[in-house]
């Protein structure tokens, strides 16, 4: 029998409810999701949008093992006009959108970082919450734009705005948000932060980039996806709009109490393509914003590894660095803000 997750929770008694699976039928009542503890559920989210127009929705996998609460946003490119859009279709599920379907098909979720027998990984006692990339405005955007003959929906902001309601109603005793993405999801992380932030005031909130080092793109592109997804970068960074290397630095002086880590690849192929940037220069770029935005503060680290790779969070348990340093570790030293925290810089 279904229980309440939200009724449990409160009560705060042992929880020990049978996974029923992926085909459960979603839960649409609301705002709290009825979900079982230790399985994935697919939850519809009233209010939301893919690239298509179609509905979207949260894969959630709680747990009462503690009050942490670990959101994911997922990757896939991004597209800002009919070229990138329709004819390279350089961002993920834009077209087809993402529904059940697509959510029980996704290996994403028996990745590293959602493997609860994995005693290295530094979430495997979180509450999970799987947040699909549809929208190809890295997770930020709100606005309808006509590229050709075809409109797309950039609701990437506007769905998180829908969806943290649930989230907030599900899980009221967090104490501990982690809000991770990859790729595209690791800028969305960035750009969100104050909305996640805003919704839980009561618990600590930390961003954990997986390759999203925010570098300046090359031109004019940084202009022009700001205007084509109808990005709203944090009020209190000046100069964030004509600048995208300012934003960590200006979330982490601005939020001392929470932290931001960043995980790379110096010459990450994928992004530097994006980027429009040779990969040297992505290199040389990417080093500039470790010391201008995290070098010198205490609250914002990174893990910076040599190579051509994009992202880390899917198999974090098999990544170390040259100088020794397996990424597990140093993860779980993060989570637990363990004072002595390095950074890692291959050369």
């Amino acid at each position: 029998m279904r229980k309440s997750l939200l009724m449990l929770l409160l009560a705060a008694v042992p929880l020990g409810l049978a996974a029923c699976g992926d085909d459960d039928p979603p839960s649409n009542e609301g705002p709290d999701i009825d979900a079982d503890l230790g399985a994935w559920t697919w939850v519809d989210v009233a209010g939301t949008a893919c690239g298509n127009g179609e509905q979207t929705g949260i894969g959630v996998n709680p747990t009462d093992a503690s009050t942490d609460l670990y959101i994911y946003l997922q990757g896939g490119g991004a597209c800002w006009d009919e070229r990138t859009c329709f004819t390279l279709r350089t961002a993920n599920n834009l077209s087809t959108g993402y529904q059940a379907a697509e959510f029980q098909a996704d290996t994403v979720r028996s990745s590293a970082m959602f493997t609860r027998s994995l005693a290295t990984n530094p979430f495997r006692d979180m509450s999970f919450v799987f947040v699909p990339y549809c929208t190809g405005d890295v997770h930020a955007g709100d606005a309808v734009r006509t590229y050709g003959s075809k409109q797309v929906h950039h609701k990437g902001a506007s769905n998180v705005a829908a969806w943290l309601p649930r989230l907030v109603a599900t899980f009221p005793a967090v104490k501990r948000v982690f809000l991770a993405g990859s790729s595209a999801g690791a800028f969305g992380a960035q750009l969100n932060y104050e909305r996640v932030a805003a919704a839980f005031p009561g618990a600590e909130v930390h961003v954990l980039a997986d390759s999203g080092q925010m570098v300046n793109p090359a031109g004019t592109l940084y202009g022009t996806w700001l205007t084509s997804w109808g990005v709203a970068v944090p009020p209190a960074c000046t100069g964030c709009e004509s600048d995208f290397s300012r934003i960590p630095a200006s979330l982490a002086d601005t939020y001392p109490g929470s932290r931001f880590a960043l995980l790379a690849w110096d010459q990450d192929a994928v992004l530097s393509t994006f980027f429009a940037h040779p990969a040297q220069t992505y290199d040389t770029l990417t080093r500039e914003l470790l010391t201008s935005a995290y070098d010198g503060r205490g609250n914002a680290r990174y893990f910076l590894k040599a190579g051509t790779q994009h992202t880390f969070l899917g198999s974090l348990d098999t990544v170390t660095s040259t100088t020794g340093v397996a990424l597990d570790d140093w993860l779980t030293q993060w989570v637990e803000a363990a004072p002595a925290l390095n950074n890692v810089l291959e050369p």
